[in-house]
C-alpha cells in the first residue's frame, strides 16, 4: 500500500429497490423509479457535502450498480464492481478493497444490509448503526485493520437528498 496517513472510506447502502418477488432472483432486483430519483439526489448531496470519491466500488447486484453509478457520475470518478460487496460482505472484504486501491484517498463502497452495519462497527467500534436507503457513513481509516477507523459522519437519506442541487 502506498504511503498515506489516512483514507476516507464511505459505506453506502443502495437506494429503494423493487419488492423481492418482482424479479426471478434477488440479484436482478432494480431500484424503483422513486428509488432512482432519491439515489440520484443522494449522489448529488454527497458531492455537495464534499464527499468526492476517487473510486466507487459496487456490489455486482443491479440495485447497487444503479446507485453506485449515480454516485460515480456525480463525483466524476470511476466505477468498479466487486463480488466481495455482494450480500454477506465483511469488514475484511472492505479492508482488502482499500489495500487494492493504494492511490485512492477516498473510496466509496456500495453494498447491502446487514453487512454494512456489521462492517461499520468492526472498523470503528461505534456500535450498530442502521443504514436507510440510500444512506452513507464516512469513516476516517487510520490503518487498514479491524478497529482502525473513526466514524466521521452518518449521512441519512433525507440529509443527502436535501444537500444537493435539485
Amino acid at each position: 500500500m502506498a504511503r498515506r496517513d489516512t483514507i476516507t472510506l464511505v459505506l453506502m447502502r443502495h437506494g429503494v429497490a423493487e419488492d423481492p418477488d418482482a424479479r426471478p432472483t434477488d440479484e436482478a432486483r432494480e431500484l424503483t423509479p422513486e428509488g432512482l430519483v432519491a439515489a440520484g439526489a443522494a449522489a448529488r448531496g454527497l458531492v455537495a457535502l464534499g464527499v468526492r470519491p476517487d473510486v466507487v466500488v459496487s456490489s455486482p447486484l443491479i440495485r447497487c450498480d444503479q446507485t453506485a453509478g449515480l454516485v460515480a457520475s456525480a463525483a466524476e470518478c470511476t466505477l468498479e464492481h466487486d463480488d466481495r460487496l455482494a450480500p454477506g460482505m465483511t469488514a475484511d472484504d472492505l479492508l482488502q478493497i482499500v489495500i487494492e486501491h493504494p492511490d485512492a484517498h477516498t473510496i466509496l463502497c456500495c453494498s447491502h444490509q446487514p453487512g454494512l452495519t456489521y462492517a461499520l462497527d468492526a472498523l470503528t467500534n461505534c456500535g450498530e448503526v442502521a443504514f436507510g436507503r440510500p444512506q452513507a457513513a464516512v469513516i476516517t481509516l487510520h490503518a487498514p485493520r479491524i478497529g482502525g477507523g473513526t466514524l466521521t459522519a452518518v449521512l441519512p437519506p433525507a440529509m443527502l437528498r436535501r444537500a444537493g442541487p435539485q
